[in-house]
């Protein structure tokens, strides 16, 4: 369990929890846990609201263009938590890839690396978030960057001084 990434609080009708694992591989047996004690508590008069999921981490980003949808390049990626990996596609609109291509123009930059490196960053940002707003890869296996997320991701993170390119 990551300790500094879980969190448990206590409110006047229950409780909530948020159980962050560090191997992918321990959900099933975490969560056969976690609903034993939601009987033990729920037996006693109280509520849990739980959380259990994996840290990922991206363990690798494949070549795009991946697949042959029109308007968008699919690319695979490989995500990794512990022993568990998680194979998700991110769907990177053609509008997003020609707006990079112009961003890079000039400035010595591989397309294909410029388009990995903004894929990884934004999977690293989904991926932190916490709580309610957590992205689960096993539930949800495709993410899509749109010209907002990349607008987000080059004023919240430092992808776009990676590149080479002003915010």
């Amino acid at each position: 369990m990551d300790q500094h990434k879980s969190q448990f609080l206590e409110f006047p009708d229950g409780f909530f929890a948020e159980v962050v694992l560090n191997d992918g591989s321990k959900l099933v047996e975490a969560e056969g846990v976690v609903r034993q004690i939601e009987e033990n508590l729920r037996k006693q008069g109280a509520e849990l609201d739980v959380i259990v999921r994996a840290h990922w981490t991206v363990k690798g980003v494949g070549d795009p263009p991946y697949g042959n949808q029109v308007g968008r390049w699919r690319i695979p990626v490989v995500l990794a938590a512990g022993a568990a990996t998680q194979e998700v596609e991110v769907d990177v609109l053609y509008d997003v890839v020609l707006d990079l291509k112009q961003k890079i123009a000039g400035k010595g930059l591989d397309e294909t690396s410029a388009i990995k490196e903004v894929v990884k960053e934004y999977l690293e940002m989904e991926l932190s978030r916490g709580g309610e707003s957590y992205w689960d890869p096993i539930r949800d296996r495709k993410q899509e960057i749109n010209g907002s997320a990349l607008s987000y991701l080059f004023m919240h993170t430092p992808v776009a001084e990676s590149l080479g390119i002003q915010r």
